[in-house]
């Protein structure tokens, strides 16, 4: 019998539904979806509260207030390198997916197809 805990996931998104949604697929695929942040601030401070039980993957919203995916992006790969870091958006603009890619996002997953994101976890 396996015993392997649930991959534990954080994400950061600014519309609610995509919440819902995020916490429904989570379920489906055998994920613990331990937060969901409003913005890239909220997440940094559910992070830097809860250092001592880190999650293992933190997914991001490119577009956000107060701190955005990338700006996110930055401050989680320095502060919390253990966290594999992941980007989710409706975003065409390629410069915006390499600058996310450049701040520490492994691979960036289109809204439209969050289930592909999941199945690679």
């Amino acid at each position: 019998m396996d015993t392997k805990s649930k991959c534990k996931i954080v994400y950061a998104d600014d519309a609610m539904i995509h919440h819902v949604m995020m916490k429904a697929m989570a379920q489906s695929h055998s994920l613990e979806l331990v937060y969901c942040a409003s913005n890239g601030r909220d997440l940094i401070d559910y992070l830097i509260e809860h250092n001592k039980a880190l999650p293992e993957v933190c997914i991001l919203d490119l577009h956000m207030p107060i701190l955005n995916g990338i700006e996110t992006a930055k401050i989680v790969r320095e502060k919390f390198p253990s966290i594999r870091i992941f980007g989710l958006t409706s975003s065409s603009d390629e410069s915006e997916r390499i600058e996310m890619l450049a701040g520490g996002v492994e691979q960036i997953f289109a809204k439209e197809d969050m289930s592909a994101l999941l199945q690679q976890l």
